[in-house]
Formats: structure tokens, sequence, C-alpha cells
């Protein structure tokens, strides 16, 4: 899920795109969209980006689709994450879009310049209650009262702890009722500095990271309406002190200098803590024997929230094959394509049935306690991306990258941010 941190970086082949707009009367597209003469097959392209994993996953599902459609020819096209926003663009701009398209932090930008199929009268038609699944998947992929995109996978930040460093320091395990001084007082027991042990890993300012503390501590990075700077508000301010203060006061928490180069901290036993996202439970699975570990929700702040990580299916307005498009979208954020993806234990399926089901969930008192996740995605708040996403976090890392590799004065910081943001947000705006 690494690929949902996606910047849209292309611009210019933006501007090319929504000046020519997407034609949907090509007669035959390079993308693979229409089907050849002789077969009755109905050919769908579907693109998405991702590893080998990733292409595993796709292609069951797709064999549990041709099963009851026949009819409906799913051809995979799978696309580096690096350059997949281009290939997506350069196909729109040139009137051949593929059919199904993958989609993330670039959804706004494609839904607010009118590139993507309204899929509400979709759901409506065949009876698709989008009560069904997490509220917070189908509030990313929404644009003006309309679903434009159905969520494939998703995931919140969560808690990873080393259950023998608990033991050892005689900490009971995190609970849902946890708050953030619980975290603070168990951060301060296990770290020991002599044998390089640290109570907790993940303050910086990638967007989720702080994020996840300052939305907990009642803060936020703008208003909702996305137009005023908030990180400088009295709660977020708060939150930010405990980061800092975990680094610099209470030394808890590693700086660089602390890690040893090409060592991972939490995989070799040495933090009590991670705080990042779901993606760490396969690879805790796959690399960590040699201690016990598990999950735990965020502790609890003046809010019980924590930032989703997602991704979606939508189909574009050029496509010629919406119908079967649709029937694949359907199929593969439906309860079939959900299953194949809740066996891998990892991302929580977006349709709450399957999520919360054993499919999903290990048998109790099994580890990793997967429900914490499920909880996690239940409460978890969408991030405020907009059409300027990807230049807010470089201003984040400009300006509050500082506070926590070189202890520099948070109101100075912020005060140098706030300007620069708000111009963006101003931006975004008159775009739309």
């Amino acid at each position: 899920m690494k690929s949902l941190k996606k910047i849209l970086t292309t611009a210019a082949l933006c501007a090319t795109l929504f000046a020519t707009g997407c034609s949907s009367e090509t007669s035959k597209s390079s993308t693979g969209a229409s089907s050849s003469g002789g077969d009755k097959k109905e050919t769908v392209s579907f693109t998405y980006w991702g590893g080998d994993f990733d292409k595993k996953r796709m292609e069951s599902i797709r064999t549990e689709f041709n099963k009851e459609h026949p009819d409906i020819n799913v051809k995979l096209i799978q696309i580096p994450s690096d350059g997949y926003d281009q290939k997506l663009l350069t196909s729109m701009a040139g009137g051949e879009p593929y059919d199904v398209v993958q989609v993330a932090e670039a959804f706004n930008t494609y839904a607010g310049k009118g590139t993507l199929t309204d899929l509400t009268p979709y759901m409506e038609k065949d009876g698709v209650n989008k009560d069904d699944y997490f509220k917070a998947g189908i509030d990313a992929y929404s644009y003006k009262g309309k679903v434009m995109a159905m969520p494939m996978r998703l995931g919140a930040m969560i808690m990873l702890y080393n259950k023998d460093l608990f033991d050892k320091n005689g900490i009971p395990y995190p609970t849902d009722q946890w708050t953030w001084e619980d975290f603070r007082n168990a951060a301060m027991k296990i770290s020991n500095k002599k044998d390089g042990t640290f109570g907790v890993q993940g303050v910086g300012s990638w967007w989720a990271n702080y994020m996840a503390y300052v939305e907990s501590f009642g803060g936020g990075l703008m208003s909702d309406d996305h137009t005023k700077f908030t990180l400088d508000s009295p709660e977020s301010k708060q939150a930010l002190h405990f980061m800092q203060d975990m680094l610099y006061k209470d030394k808890v928490a590693p700086l660089s200098s602390d890690i040893p180069k090409g060592v991972d901290l939490w995989t070799s036993g040495k933090i009590g803590i991670l705080v990042d996202g779901p993606w760490w439970i396969l690879t805790s699975q796959a690399n960590i024997k040699d201690f016990k570990w598990d999950v735990a929700t965020l502790p609890k702040g003046a809010e019980f929230t924590s930032p989703l990580f997602s991704n979606a299916f939508a189909i574009p307005n050029g496509s010629k094959h919406k119908d079967a498009a649709w029937e694949v979208v359907k199929f593969w954020t439906g309860k079939e394509g959900q299953t194949v993806l809740a066996s891998e234990h990892g991302e929580v399926p977006p349709l709450k049935s399957v999520a919360n089901s054993n499919a999903f969930l290990y048998e109790d008192g099994q580890s990793p306690n997967l429900k914490a996740l499920v909880n996690s995605v239940d409460h978890a708040f969408v991030p405020p991306i907009t059409s300027k996403w990807g230049e807010i976090n470089k201003l984040a890392d400009t300006y509050l990258g500082p506070i926590f590799v070189e202890n520099k004065n948070i109101d100075k910081q912020l005060k140098e941010m706030k300007p620069q943001v708000e111009q963006l947000l101003k931006e975004a705006q008159q775009a739309n």
C-alpha cells in the first residue's frame, strides 16, 4: 500500500488533458478497450499499479470473475507506479482511455475536471448500497455528492508493538482505551539508550505521520472547506510539541544518527511501538522471527481517529464499454473480489461484512489482531487532499521536517509555512 502515497506530478500533461477533453467517439483504442472483430467477448481494459503481489491478487479475482461473466474479457494492464498517472493522462488526452483505472491521491484532480464517470446511477440500478461500505472509503471517492470510484483497499495508521519488550518492562499491552499519556509512559519505560532500544518509532513530516497525532489531538492541517491553514491552532501545536518532545526531551524516539546504517530497528527488535501503516503487517509476518508482536489502534486523544489510506477503481468518461466496465468494478469491489483480498489478511476490505468476517479476521487470540485495523478504518478520516496536495507535502517537508530533524522552533516554522500553504489552497479553489 505504499503506492497510496504516490502524487500526481505531471502538471503539463494535465493541462493538455483538460484542454482537449476525453473523446468517446474513437473507433478503436490502442489501450485494448475495443473487442476484436472475430471475438464476441467484450474486452475491458483495466489498469493498476503495484508489484508481483498485486498482480497475483488481480489475476485471482479475474479468475473468479470469468466464472460469472464469460462474455467479458478483462485485459489486466500493470503499470509501474512511478509512471502510472502519466500513462493514464496520455491515454485520456489522446481520446483512448482505459475502461477501468485505479486511482488514489490523484482522484480529486480527475473528478474535479470531469474525466470520471459518475457511478451513482449504476449503484442505484443494481442495488449497491454505499452504506454497506466503510464511510471513509466512500467519502474518499465521492465528489459533490456523487460516487466517482469504488474503494478497493483500505488501511489506517496503527500501532505495531513488540510484546517481548512490553513483557520485559512489565507493561500491559495496549488497548483501545489507551491515551497518548499511556503511550508516552510505555515508551519511556521501554527506551534504553545503552542497548539501542527505543520506545517508539514514527515521528516525522510525512503527511500520515504528523496528521495521525494532529487529528487525534483535535487539530488539523486545514479547515474543512480547504481554504485556511490550521496547523497553527493550539490543538495542532500541542500535537507537534508532543512529537518533538519524544525526540529531544523524553528521547524515546530515535534520531537518524541513532539508527545504524542498513538496520531496521523494528524488525530487529529495537522498537517498542511502531506508528505506521498496515503494510507493516505483511512485512512483519515475513521478517520477524525472534520476538512476538501484535497490532493495536492509535491512542485516544480529543478524537479517536486515524488517517485513511486507500485506493479505488473508476471508469473514465471516454470509455466505450461503460456497462461492461461497471460489471468489472462491481465485482472487484463487491463480496467476491473482496473475499480474495481478505484472504491476504493485510489491507482491510471496504465492505464491512467482509472485513468483519472470518475471511479477513484471524480467530480470537491469534495474532495479529486485525480487528484493531478494522476499528481504525471505521474511525478513519479522509486526508484533506486537494489538487495542490503534492506542493503542500513539499512544504511540510520544508517546514515541519526541521522541527523533528533539527529541533527547530515550532511557532517560527508554522508562521513561515502558513502563507505559502494558504496561497496553494487559494490556487486550488480557483482551479475548481
